[in-house]
């Protein structure tokens, strides 16, 4: 199967990249849809404020989209100082990032939220993105964060995603969708911003882009680039240094667009993007508000390249894509191993093992541990990377050529993803806590991981009636995944064990189905029913003295019921979008951890039931003013207790009732924005933004004896300036009320309520430019 889908995207891609003109002539230049031309295709008027998506593979808007989405424009971003992910997540409801260290986030959908592959696909445009497996098989923990500077939108579907995007939708689908090249005119652009955090330090960013048609309507270029310096704001009060968390981020975009016809597109998309942070990014409250008494610096570094060619053609009754991506992310991760290592140093059960089972004499114990006590400070080392190949070709049909009743999309995927993780533990500098470059490992292992799936897939909406559409869909994949790894050092201070080489392998293949039926009221209100099937495939875990039956751990699934509302009010003065659903997830994968605590694997565990709903509401009451509401609830709890064998710690196995951990309960964000015209050249802006994120536990079980609990905070943004198609200058402050909000709270052996929150209360002036 995988070469007949490699040969299938050839031939696609070949017959893209060389078709003739033959039927140029009759063609007319394709342009960018508008959301009017859009709804016009499809028998509705077109709705003010609209946005055009291609969630379908195929053009069409939010309002006249029977699923769940929440589209933000570029534009929109812009005028809330989103940079990242992190910026603009807790404006849509139901989507919830968990952050750690930098450039470590978890992304999740509707409480579906677990360790193990993503469950939420992460795609910037036709590539779909993941991090490396680590030593846990935690790929969905490190979710690349391009800057989003110069994006034409950013489009949030919710609810499984699995027949046109593939398992790591299992919960829904975020697309980041960039700029691409204008043929006709020469553009330029640029935004820059200066803020002072307080408590911290100053932080900046410039960004700019230029845009240049080589050959007038054939080629043409646009290049973005960009500098961030993010502030710091924690301070490390054992070598009295101060805003240690802050951080850099700069990189680039290239895009080179090519119409060798009328008929033809053809894009070419470079991006490179490396981010550096010199220390932790948590803090304890046992050391006081933004803190942390750490006797060791933790450094992370990302680099990210992305390389994507897409090549679409219009064959009248359909367009041809083919699309082949390809890129490397690399991450060095660093993990505080002081706490750890001091514990086993002062453990006199771990000096019995060391002494080969007889406990040590007062003599002994304390040689071995004034030794353990010598290695402080101490860190986990973890370069890590992922390489990964990605093609796709598939046929969407065009509303212009088909009959009205009918609309399809079929095609085949192609994954080949190979990452690696070096996971060492080594002494830093006890005089500041610095890493030592060449490193001397008091441990070392190695975890690599390879990764095949291929997939075909297509769905078919019918209209057998005016207003009434049904769609049905599948995806047919097939996966295998090899785990293999080495130890190579016993460690009585780490806890490690040396174990041999071993290498398993997992395989798995099956359908996805989804079914959609909606019906248009009005041209103005649609509903909408669907049920759909998500999954995430299983693996096998690399862990020394890990037991035989524990190795793999299978795949997980779950189906997804959903009644939807789409409306549109009063003249499209009100926008009331609506979703009621229940997901049914079977055979959850969970993290587990070995007897002593050392180890973290995956296994498979419970069932969990996650009911819940979220209401998108706009407003535009009076020429210029805009008011946005939304809410998100959601009741994610095990069905089930964790019974599996698996789950060695009593205490933290998870009982039928227990919340699902790292789920806020509730999300809700509100917005205001009012424009208006100060001269005859400039408006003025005022906008006010605000958000809630409700109460999440960090365990199963509060008997665990790592529980933590954090959320249940609101957090409010201001900012108000001048403005007109060409420039804008404004003053902004975000998080005004300085509220202290924890995105991240963790426990383990030998720390208690590491802690990682927003940045406090900043203040900030941005201007922008176009030409």
């Amino acid at each position: 199967m995988n070469k007949a889908i490699l040969a299938v995207s050839g031939l696609i891609t070949a017959h893209v990249l060389l078709a003739g003109t033959a039927h140029a002539a009759d063609a007319a230049p394709s342009a960018p849809a508008t959301a009017a031309q859009e709804a016009a295709a499809q028998d509705v008027p077109p709705a003010a404020g609209d946005i055009v998506v291609t969630a379908l593979h195929r053009t069409s808007t939010v309002q006249t989209t029977p699923l769940s989405i929440v589209a933000i424009s570029g534009d929109g971003l812009a005028k809330t100082g989103a940079t990242q992910l992190n910026d603009y997540f807790r404006q849509i409801p139901n989507l919830n990032v968990t952050s750690g260290v930098a450039g470590s986030n978890r992304i999740s959908i509707r409480g579906v939220n677990a360790a193990g592959e993503a469950t939420v696909g992460l795609y910037y445009d036709e590539t779909p993105v993941t991090g490396p497996a680590g030593t846990t098989q935690d790929s969905g923990a490190v979710a690349a964060d391009l800057n989003l500077f110069d994006v034409e939108r950013v489009e949030v579907l919710r609810g499984p995603q699995g027949t046109l995007y593939g398992a790591s939708s299992m919960a829904g689908t975020l697309r980041v969708i960039f700029h691409k090249p204008d043929y006709d005119k020469v553009e330029a652009g640029g935004e820059t911003q200066v803020t002072t955090t307080e408590g911290g330090s100053a932080g900046y960013f410039l960004r700019g882009m230029v845009n240049v048609p080589i050959v007038s309507d054939k080629l043409a270029v646009r290049v973005v680039g960009y500098d961030e310096r993010k502030p710091g704001w924690i301070d490390n009060v054992t070598y009295g240094t101060q805003n240690i968390n802050r951080s850099t981020n700069w990189g680039g975009r290239g895009i080179i667009g090519f119409k060798p016809d009328e008929l033809t597109t053809i894009t070419a998309t470079l991006s490179y993007q490396k981010s550096d942070a010199p220390d932790q990014q948590g803090w304890y409250p046992s050391v006081g508000r933004y803190k942390t008494n750490s006797p060791a610096q933790l450094p992370f570094h990302t680099e990210m390249q992305l390389y994507n060619l897409k090549a679409d053609r219009d064959l009248g009754f359909a367009t041809l894509t083919g699309t082949a991506s390809y890129y490397n992310y690399n991450y060095i991760r660093t993990v505080d191993f002081t706490p750890s290592v001091r514990a086993y140093a002062n453990s006199t059960a771990q000096c019995a093992k060391a002494q080969g089972g007889t406990a040590c004499t007062s003599d002994q114990f304390a040689a071995y541990q004034s030794a353990g006590l010598a290695l402080l400070p101490a860190v986990g080392y973890q370069p890590a990377w992922v390489h990964s190949q990605n093609y796709e070709a598939r046929l969407a049909s065009n509303a212009a050529q088909m009959p009205s009743w009918l609309e399809w999309t079929v095609g085949v995927y192609y994954e080949k993803r190979n990452d690696h993780i070096d996971s060492n533990v080594i002494s830093e500098n006890a005089t500041d806590g610095s890493i030592t470059l060449p490193i001397t490992p008091l441990v070392y292992r190695y975890v690599a991981t390879r990764s095949r799936q291929a997939a075909g897939f297509g769905e078919v909406s019918l209209k057998p009636l005016p207003g009434l559409t049904i769609t049905g869909g599948l995806r047919y994949y097939d996966y295998s995944k090899t785990t293999s790894g080495q130890s190579y050092i016993t460690n009585y201070y780490t806890g490690t064990l040396a174990a041999p080489f071993s290498q398993a392998t997992t395989t798995a293949n099956g359908w996805l189905e989804k079914f959609n039926i909606n019906y248009r009221i009005t041209p103005r209100v649609m509903v909408y029913a669907s049920a759909s099937k998500g999954f995430r495939p299983g693996g096998a875990n690399n862990i020394p003295g890990l037991a035989a039956n524990l190795v793999s751990y299978k795949p997980d699934s779950l189906w997804n019921y959903e009644v939807g509302l789409k409306s549109s009010w009063l003249g499209d003065k009100l926008v009331l979008n609506g979703a009621l659903f229940d997901i049914e997830w079977s055979n959850m994968q969970t993290s587990a951890r070995t007897a002593d605590g050392l180890y973290a694997f995956l296994t498979n565990a419970g069932h969990a039931r996650i009911r819940g709903l979220e209401v998108d509401l706009t407003a535009r009451p009076l020429h210029g003013l805009t008011l946005n509401g939304a809410l998100g609830y959601t009741d994610a709890h095990l069905t089930q207790d964790q019974s599996s064998s698996a789950v060695l710690i009593t205490a933290s196995t998870g009982k039928a009732g227990d919340p699902i951990p790292n789920t806020p309960d509730l999300t809700a964000s509100a917005s205001a924005s009012y424009s208006w015209a100060l001269t005859s050249r400039l408006d003025g802006l005022v906008r006010v933004d605000g958000a809630y994120t409700g109460h999440q536990e960090g365990t199963f079980r509060p008997s665990d004896p790592y529980h933590t609990s954090y959320g249940n905070y609101a957090t409010a943004n201001a900012r108000i300036g001048v403005e007109n198609g060409q420039m804008g200058l404004y003053l902004f402050c975000n998080n005004l009320t300085d509220t202290t909000g924890a995105i991240a709270v963790s426990s383990g052996y030998g720390y208690t309520n590491l802690t990682y929150s927003i940045q406090p209360r900043t203040w900030g002036l941005n201007a922008r430019f176009s030409l």
